[in-house]
């Protein structure tokens, strides 16, 4: 089969690789339908995750088609349409045993871990899966782990309420633009930020009610917009070149949740603000299968629309790279096997 390598310290690199065939009981084989590009798979290339286990076949968004079970799986069968987490919990710890999978110390992530999704073929584990509902496209399916799905999981986090103000971070991101539909179809009133321009229509389309474009003074426009009083809740896509200005455009009581960063590096923030507007910053990661399954749900009852900005086949995963690394994308990039 076709799959998208990685050597340490190399470039992603198409090769042909045996099939995977030695399945143990309780895993299955899938054939890729759709896979995703994550900002995630960017910084693996660039060396930001040291234990990741190399050569290793990039890629964890993960939708396909079962080809083959395992001999102990019960609850899926050759033909169904899964997605994948973005990792294989244990099944058997703590977090894992009241629901929380995200939280396994011992899960294995794909595309670090374990071989992962740039493939025609992928092996998972049934403690991954979820079934796809009728009416989901493979662009909806292969986003519901590591977008939509997360993107469900950190509201929860900064316990968001229908009514209430959220500021969107990296809008016209893969992330950033489903953050602004989802917040949207939970009832709030969204304001998107953006550094291109060319985005913001399509930013506006996705439902956000105001988008502030360019600016220097993010928390500024923020509180111009909402009275001076701020916004209940930030959605924090970008990390470290927003984390400071997002954190000044929250309103006293208001919580940050931060998903993404660019820009694995330190930064600072002034505690001042944190504790005298007794502000809240959590972090948030991946999604959980009813997460998962929650956001696949949404996507067939279209209030969740997937924005795609282009579908690549595998051979072309360097170019789609690029595209994301320029910001030159607005929602998502995929990869077609």
């Amino acid at each position: 089969m076709k799959a998208v390598r990685l050597e340490k310290g190399g470039r992603p690199e198409l090769h042909e690789v045996p099939t995977p065939s030695d399945l143990k009981s309780d895993q299955l084989l899938l054939k890729l339908e759709m896979t995703g590009i994550c900002y995630r798979d960017l910084l693996t290339v660039d060396g930001f995750f040291p234990n990741t286990k190399y050569p290793i076949t990039l890629g964890h968004e993960i939708a396909g088609t079962v080809e083959k079970v395992g001999e102990n799986v019960t609850d899926f069968r050759v033909g169904d349409r899964v997605v994948s987490l973005i990792y294989e919990p244990c099944g058997e710890c703590e977090d894992c045993l009241a629901g929380r999978e995200n939280l396994c110390r011992r899960k294995k992530t794909f595309g670090e871990d374990i071989d992962g999704s740039y493939a025609e073929f992928v092996r998972v584990s049934q403690r991954s899966l979820v079934k796809v509902p009728v009416g989901v496209s493979p662009e909806g399916a292969a986003i519901s782990a590591c977008v939509t799905g997360m993107l469900l999981h950190a509201y929860r986090r900064a316990s968001l309420k229908e009514g209430e103000t959220v500021l969107v971070t990296g809008a016209g991101g893969g992330v950033g633009v489903h953050a602004v539909q989802i917040a949207k179809a939970l009832g709030c009133r969204v304001i998107a930020s953006t550094t291109s321009h060319w985005k913001s229509t399509g930013i506006r389309d996705s439902g956000a009610d105001e988008v502030i474009e360019n600016s220097t003074s993010l928390s500024a426009e923020v509180k111009k917009l909402t009275s001076g009083r701020g916004a209940d809740v930030v959605l924090e896509s970008v990390g470290t070149p927003t984390l400071s200005e997002s954190l000044r455009s929250l309103a006293w009581g208001g919580r940050m949740v931060v998903v993404g960063n660019v820009n694995p590096k330190p930064t600072e923030m002034s505690l001042g603000l944190i504790i005298l507007r007794e502000n809240a910053i959590f972090g948030s990661v991946s999604s959980t299968r009813k997460e998962v399954q929650e956001a696949l749900e949404m996507t067939a009852q279209h209030k969740i629309h997937p924005v795609i900005h282009a579908v690549l086949p595998l051979e072309r995963a360097g170019e789609g790279h690029d595209i994301m690394r320029n910001r030159g994308s607005l929602g998502r990039v995929l990869l077609k096997p």
